[in-house]
């Protein structure tokens, strides 16, 4: 090859060489014999208009959790995941000047008032739960174990919160919300400016679900702490509301039209520990719903802001 087809050779060969480095695979991975802990803030801000009635409450919770991997059987390639809530804190603040804080890092924590005192026994109950996923040889969940001694837990609160906490928690949520947090990176390898889509699905209890669609887009690698990660971008596009036609509630959802205002979020992804360090995304959505009461219809309009934040932190076993 000569010189002068030699550099235009190279030249190519650099502006290919960016392109390829942009490639990556991204990929949840699950290391046996290590256990982590997740922080999760969740704070939520909403206006609800009955009537042309503002109806305002906020809410900040903080629950940790822990998630023990343990060792994968040698002749059917199962692996066990076990997960247990450590703690939950929680802010409220409801109409008519209603307020209420709940900690169950103190042990003499309650929350005082009559209307809200059964989420003394909520909470009291939830930290502690623990329930086991296990997954198969290509870690994919393959049953979950413990959600009978999950129930019993519930055994003495008040029969409806009792059968509440029973559906959200049942083996099939707790698999779908396993799949759902494992569900949201590309098959394929992750390229700066080609995006992906995936599905949220938030049980929201007394029958309501909120489903939201997302775009994810990779962003390259930062810097955080020392260590290498990479950024996902995150990007809510739509949002669906549903509501069991015949809903424990005595008001109901009959229609909603509910739109996302606003979105922004980022993950921070550990390619080397396979998952994910950091996720922050704030969501709003605003739109117009029709609720039911007594069999009379109220024009209603949601305004309604997400803000989650999730970290990720080792633990020793």
């Amino acid at each position: 090859m000569t010189r002068r087809a030699l550099v235009p050779t190279l030249a190519l060969l650099a502006c290919l060489a960016p392109a390829a480095r942009a490639q990556v695979k991204l990929e949840y991975k699950f290391p046996e014999g290590t256990a982590s802990r997740l922080r999760t803030n969740v704070k939520t801000h909403q206006v609800l208009s009955v009537m042309g009635m503002d109806v305002e409450t906020e809410a900040d919770s903080s629950v940790v959790s822990r998630s023990t991997i343990g060792r994968r059987d040698p002749d059917d390639g199962t692996l066990p995941v076990t997960r247990k809530i450590e703690s939950i804190r929680t802010q409220l603040s409801l109409p008519g000047g209603i307020n209420a804080e709940f900690n169950t890092e103190n042990p003499d924590a309650k929350v005082d008032n009559p209307q809200l005192a059964i989420l003394n026994d909520v909470y009291k109950a939830l930290v502690s739960a623990e329930y086991t996923v296990v997954l198969d040889r290509q870690n994919k969940v393959k049953e979950v174990k413990g959600a009978d001694k999950l129930a019993e837990k519930f055994d003495g609160l008040e029969a409806g919160a009792a059968a509440q906490l029973r559906k959200q928690l049942a083996p099939d949520k707790l698999k779908r919300a396993f799949e759902q947090e494992h569900g949201n990176l590309p098959e394929v390898l992750a390229r700066e400016g080609e995006p992906w889509e995936a599905t949220d699905l938030t049980d929201l209890g007394s029958g309501q679900t909120l489903t939201i669609r997302k775009r994810y887009e990779y962003q390259g690698e930062v810097r955080n702490e020392g260590k290498a990660l990479d950024k996902i971008g995150v990007k809510a596009l739509s949002v669906a509301y549903a509501m069991d036609p015949d809903p424990a509630s005595p008001v109901k959802a009959t229609r909603s039209d509910l739109k996302v205002d606003s979105s922004e979020g980022t993950i921070l992804f550990d390619r080397e520990a396979g998952r994910v360090v950091e996720d922050k995304q704030v969501i709003r959505i605003k739109g117009d719903m029709t609720l039911e009461a007594a069999g009379k219809e109220l024009p209603t309009t949601l305004d309604l802001t997400l803000d989650i934040t999730r970290r990720r932190e080792d633990v020793a076993k």
